[in-house]
């Protein structure tokens, strides 16, 4: 057959390109009615068994032809109706019909026959007749670009005949392959003289049983899609569990990186990995993401306790210790206690530890003694904050720790006269200190709560008044830390100690981002750790990449491509939000609304569609969906696209792999069955970065 890509063979001959799309086309029928949206085929069991069968759903194409000379005869109109089968329609004297085979079953079963053997050939041939209900999905036509014949598509039809003028064919391989694929280039490509970089990203797959596409060598006909779609745009990969999600993303991320080594640009893939399944090599497919580096050059792997001497694991946890990140650590401990309302976890939410801006105060004189004023009492509160987190349990570091404050010099003689502390004076003159671990903060801290009890007891003592007196220190923080109106918030608190390493130093988020900018994939390991904490982090650690780029975008530098990858998004998207929440509120309604002009993309896996923001699924240009069991998520799934005709099937097969594409190039869905993630594709997207090729991780 003449290659359909572009029709260049056609255009040499000086011939239709539409006629390709006929070319080896088995003849199905004709169109008895036909309107703007609907036509009806009539067809007989002979020909349906000679064409290889009529799935539902499968494609058919309609043309004004001369029956055998479909590609060597004009088109009476210069134009192929691409239309979809959707279920079986009645002719017009199907009641006549229902009686003759009737009576053929009947007589049939008395001579102990089959049906058409005790018919005549004339009363065989009708009640072997049948028709076909079809949705008109639009048109092929051609048109001429950078004069190159060019196969043009139009979503309707713009004219209706009343007569049998179109006869209706099933395509061949190399057709359905194009329709499938469609546009295999776009018209700019032509006129620029550009290839698209295409992946095959499966095979069409109408039907769940396959035995007569297997016959009619129809079982293999390749889809191929255009990566690009998949970049800086959200994509949703829907389907229960066990279906292929994780193999579409896995496909997905490998076929980005791929086309970021060929084409030269740097591609920043980040992955939230639930289960670790993205971060190691796993039994299920014998590969993985990570063999697409070579130590941490192009991957790199973010997890807690991550393996000695693996140079491309770093750690995920924070250093709750590290007082240069305090207002990440802050943010980190009372986003954990959101769900905390009572009034003293209220105000511990609420405690200004964090250093005061001194432009938030009048300027002069007075204004400086408020801030200095501001000052010392947020450094009393991150003191009791530290000292929390080491009776929270938090281990602490070896050395690098430091937290100053004032003390007068009564208080100073008597906590080490009681053997506290230690406390150590750095300033004499202005009574500044500084207690040099979270053991000693601890020691100090207690020995303060117990002081300001007994003086509450008994009359009072004017040392103490500058800490009663701080808000942060003795109203907000210090009874927590002394649980003497309730543990909640300190258990709480302890719950985020898997996210503490020691030995960590800065943000994450800021080592996420360069690793992004360099072109990287950056698996976030979350197979450890609590789903309160898991959601804070991601959700955390997306705002903080939005805003890098917002600030790029503000300052007109280039913007960075990056694409964030979601598994089993229903865990991290919140479902208490969906509808309600505010764009700025919610990462992932903001990623999705803003961040197109940044070049950030989402790709987002769930088996709940309904836990999707609709603000999300409104702004979502690819789609691949999977067996999905519940007629809530079809039906929510049905307000996009045309999902609706597909409902009853994506509930009925599980079929894994199995999945209705649609994606922004394309232009309508298609049926598919997903190609499997191997390590043939790593080691292509290796060869394309320049790497050596590896065995397979089992091979000998």
């Amino acid at each position: 057959m003449v290659s359909l890509s572009g029709m260049a063979g056609a255009a040499a001959a000086g011939g239709n390109p539409l006629v390709n799309l006929l070319q080896g086309a088995k003849r199905l029928g004709g169109i008895y009615h036909l309107d703007y949206d609907r036509a009806v085929v009539i067809t007989d069991d002979f020909i349906k068994r000679e064409a290889g069968g009529v799935p539902r759903n499968g494609f058919l194409l309609a043309a004004a032809t001369v029956p055998t000379k479909e590609t060597n005869a004009p088109l009476d109109e210069d134009e192929v109706i691409l239309l979809r089968v959707r279920g079986t329609a009645p002719l017009p004297n199907e009641s006549e019909l229902i009686a003759t085979r009737l009576a053929a079953m009947r007589t049939a079963d008395v001579r102990q026959e089959r049906p058409e053997v005790v018919v005549d050939n004339l009363t065989s041939s009708q009640i072997e007749m049948s028709a076909f209900d079809c949705e008109v999905l639009g048109t092929f036509y051609g048109e001429t670009i950078a004069r190159q014949p060019f196969i043009q598509w139009g979503a309707d039809i713009d004219n209706v005949y009343s007569g049998a003028r179109y006869f209706v064919y099933v395509p061949s391989a190399e057709a359905l392959s194009f329709i499938a694929s469609y546009p295999d280039r776009t018209e700019d490509e032509i006129a620029q003289q550009r290839k698209p970089d295409l992946i095959q990203m499966g095979v069409v797959r109408f039907a769940s049983t396959r035995r007569r596409a297997a016959d009619a060598k129809m079982d293999q006909v390749p889809v191929n899609v255009r990566i690009t779609d998949f970049i800086a745009r959200k994509s949703a990969v829907l389907g229960m569990t066990r279906v292929g999600k994780s193999n579409t993303n896995k496909t997905l991320c490998t076929a980005v990186f791929e086309h970021a080594a060929r084409t030269g640009k740097k591609i920043g893939q980040l992955i939230f990995d639930p289960q670790g399944e993205y971060a190691n090599v796993n039994d299920q497919d014998k590969t993985g993401l990570r063999l697409l580096g070579q130590g941490a050059d192009f991957v790199r792997i973010y997890k807690m306790n991550p393996t000695a001497g693996d140079t491309q694991e770093f750690p995920l946890a924070v250093n709750f210790y590290d007082t240069d990140e305090l207002s990440m650590v802050w943010e980190l401990v009372t986003s954990a206690l959101a769900e905390q309302n009572s009034s003293y976890a209220t105000a511990f939410k609420t405690a200004k530890v964090l250093a005061p801006e001194r432009t938030e105060f009048p300027t002069g004189s007075a204004g400086d003694g408020e801030y200095w004023e501001a000052v010392e009492d947020a450094r009393r509160g991150q003191l009791a904050f530290y000292a929390t987190l080491a009776k929270a349990n938090f281990r602490a570091p070896n050395s690098g720790f430091s937290v100053l404050f004032k003390m007068n010099k009564n208080l100073r003689n008597a906590i080490a006269a009681d053997g506290r502390g230690p406390v150590r004076l750095v300033n004499e003159r202005n009574g500044l200190c500084a207690v040099d671990s979270p053991t000693a903060a601890k020691s100090v801290v207690t020995w303060l709560a117990e002081k300001i009890a007994q003086a509450n007891q008994g009359g009072g003592n004017a040392d103490l008044n500058s800490w009663i007196n701080c808000d942060p220190f003795f109203k907000s923080i210090l009874p927590v830390f002394d649980a003497t109106v309730g543990s909640a918030v300190l258990n709480r608190i302890r719950t985020l100690g898997d996210y503490h390493d020691p030995v960590s130093r800065g943000d994450l988020a800021d080592r996420v981002w360069d690793d992004l900018v360099e072109g990287r994939m950056v698996i976030i390991d979350l197979s450890i750790g609590s789903d309160v904490v898991t959601k804070m982090l991601s959700e955390r650690l997306v705002l903080r990449l939005i805003e890098k780029a917002n600030r790029r975008f503000r300052s007109n530098e280039p913007a960075v491509p990056i694409q964030i990858v979601v598994e089993e998004a229903h865990n991290l998207f919140d479902r208490n939000k969906a509808g309600k929440s505010t764009v700025q509120d919610d990462p992932w309604v903001k990623l999705a609304k803003e961040a197109a002009k940044y070049e950030m993309g989402l790709v987002y896996a769930t088996q709940e569609v309904t836990s999707v923001d609709k603000r999300i699924l409104s702004n979502t240009s690819n789609w691949i969906v999977a067996h999905l069991n519940s007629d809530n998520e079809t039906r929510e799934l049905s307000h996009y696209y045309d999902f609706a005709v597909f409902a009853a099937g994506l509930r009925k097969v599980e079929d894994r792999g199995y999945a209705r594409m649609k994606t922004f190039s394309g232009k309508y869905i298609i049926p598919i069955q997903i190609a499997k993630f191997d390590h043939a594709m790593i080691n292509r997207a290796r060869e394309a970065a320049g790497l050596s090729v590896l065995p397979a991780p089992d091979a000998e």
